[in-house]
């Protein structure tokens, strides 16, 4: 099995868990979604303290490190977004309105990166778009094809988290995976920070939660957000190994995945 196949799936299947476990922790312990993301944007910034530290404190050039910092930015807000559609529907749902990402990624890859797209590749993308845009309709609705708040939620969130990963792609040759990594928690914690600073109510909703949240939500909080970077971490492997088109292909089985794990649960 080639590397990229692997570190891609073991991303996915990791990843799948995270979506899961965001049900649970916004339904038990966390009722404000909005202070999500900036837990999201202190393990980022631990993530990349210790990175950077590992890799013996790197200065990147200002181009790369201020194109990578973006890149942190970009998921930040594609999961400020997710957060949102994660509290109002089903974790299946949102597994799979996130078929957009690699729909995105790979359209992208074509125009930027110079991937070129086969036959099959576009019916390929032509029927996950089709699928999505039927499930994201509701009741009457379906007669005008009006996709619901969800769908449009996850489409912006899914076109911000594409373009980071286009844009990590981008400046892979430049530089070690761990100096970019790092970089790149710097990013989500920059967003984090935006976030805080520009939304009232986001400062407020975590401001809010931190202070009601027990030691076991907190560890649960916490923790799902550092396995989930520890899934962007392999994916930003497999990326750095393989073509981002394929790589993003292989992302589309995390509904494999979730109907595994609901079927487990």
């Amino acid at each position: 099995m080639k590397n990229w196949l692997f570190l891609s799936l073991l991303s996915t299947a990791i990843y799948t868990v995270v979506n899961f476990t965001d049900k649970y922790i916004l339904e038990r312990q966390i009722k404000d979604y909005r202070g999500m993301v900036i837990y999201s944007a202190i393990v980022g910034l631990i993530t990349g303290i210790v990175l950077w530290s590992a890799s013996g404190f790197p200065i990147l050039g200002m181009k790369d490190g201020l194109l990578v910092l973006f890149t942190g930015i970009l998921f930040v807000f594609g999961a400020a977004l997710y957060f949102q559609v994660m509290q109002n529907e089903e974790t299946s749902k949102v597994i799979f309105l996130s078929q957009l990402v690699p729909i995105f990624t790979i359209l992208m890859s074509s125009f930027l990166l110079r991937e070129q797209l086969s036959i099959k590749q576009i019916f390929g993308f032509v029927l996950i778009m089709v699928s999505v845009l039927a499930l994201a309709v509701k009741g009457k609705e379906k007669l005008f094809l009006k996709p619901d708040k969800s769908f449009w939620l996850m489409t912006i969130s899914s076109i911000l988290w594409a373009a980071g990963t286009i844009i990590f792609k981008f400046v892979s040759d430049t530089s070690s995976f761990i100096k970019l990594s790092a970089y790149e928690g710097f990013g989500w914690a920059a967003g984090g920070l935006i976030l805080f600073i520009a939304f009232p109510s986001i400062r407020q909703a975590f401001i809010s939660t931190t202070r009601k949240l027990s030691k076991f939500g907190t560890t649960v909080v916490f923790g799902n957000e550092a396995v989930y970077l520890a899934s962007k971490l392999l994916l930003f492997l497999a990326i750095i190994s393989g073509p981002v088109a394929l790589v993003s292909v292989v992302q589309g089985t995390n509904i494999m995945f979730g109907i595994i794990y609901g079927w487990i649960l």
